[in-house]
């Protein structure tokens, strides 16, 4: 690998190898992944631990003393990429990030730009969630309740987030328990989910996909324009008695922009 102004330079042509394998200089480091990449005897260790939030060093060794000595780069607790190949770990509210820096150096190895010059903020996207659970006679009672914790221990991870709910169940019946609106006038998950009683019947869940997508994923109902639009169904996986089929439903999700997950529920548990 080559890194800007820098050169490699111990390579040597030799019997058809790029370097010389006659008499060959080794240098070791109890760093972790020291050796990953070399440029100009510019070693990189990514997997060596540095500061807090930091992973990844790099190094120059000096072929006559067969030692090497760590590059200090201000790096203010990120990580290098190229030839470092370092990655860092950024925990955005739910989600992990990677992120990195590459450096230009001089001849003397001394920084000259570090690019980015910052890194990006968290995103802070809205997101409108609406949770879509079957309460057809398949899923049995005890799991309809662990359905409910379940329900409200997502919402309440989401608290500090710019996020809304919304909730519908289904059989062969339909309800609408509450709309992104009336989770953003109450905002108390154990109180919004708590009246809800298992419908019983049949499994219509494509009808149901459908019926979110048409009539909870609308500004009537408190939608927002500028949101990430997810829809979660949370199901046995059996329909039954469904005139309307996924190759029609899921689609349609599709065009609207929707993101969706499904979690399935066993006769013991809930599994996510």
């Amino acid at each position: 690998l080559t890194c800007g102004c820098l050169t490699p330079a111990v390579l040597a042509p030799s019997h058809g190898f790029s370097m010389d394998v006659e008499g060959p200089i080794t240098f070791q480091e109890a760093a972790r992944g020291f050796g990953q990449s070399v440029v100009q005897l510019i070693v990189g260790a990514p997997l060596q631990m540095g500061d807090v939030n930091e992973t990844g060093k790099v190094y120059k060794c000096d072929p006559g003393s067969r030692q090497c000595q760590e590059i200090p780069l201000q790096s203010r607790g990120t990580l290098y990429c190229g030839v470092c190949g370092p990655t860092v770990h950024r925990a955005c509210r739910e989600n992990m990030y990677i992120n990195g820096y590459c450096f230009l150096l001089d001849q003397s190895l001394r920084q000259l730009q570090r690019i980015p010059d910052t890194l990006a903020e968290c995103p802070r996207r809205a997101t409108d969630i609406a949770l879509l659970i079957d309460g057809s006679s398949s899923i049995i009672p005890e799991n309809f309740r662990k359905m409910k914790t379940f329900l409200s221990e997502i919402m309440k991870r989401f608290r500090s987030t710019d996020t809304q709910f919304a909730l519908m169940q289904y059989s062969h019946r339909f309800t609408e328990h509450f709309d992104f609106s009336q989770y953003r006038e109450s905002h108390d998950p154990d109180d919004l989910v708590r009246p809800v009683v298992q419908l019983m019947g049949w499994t219509h869940t494509a009808s149901a996909i459908q019926k979110v997508v048409q009539e909870l994923f609308t500004s009537g109902r408190g939608t927002r324009d500028e949101a990430t639009k997810v829809l979660i169904v949370i199901t046995d996986g059996k329909k039954t008695g469904d005139l309307l089929s996924y190759s029609d439903a899921v689609p349609e999700a599709q065009r609207a922009g929707i993101v969706r997950y499904a979690i399935g529920v066993s006769r013991n548990l809930v599994e996510n």
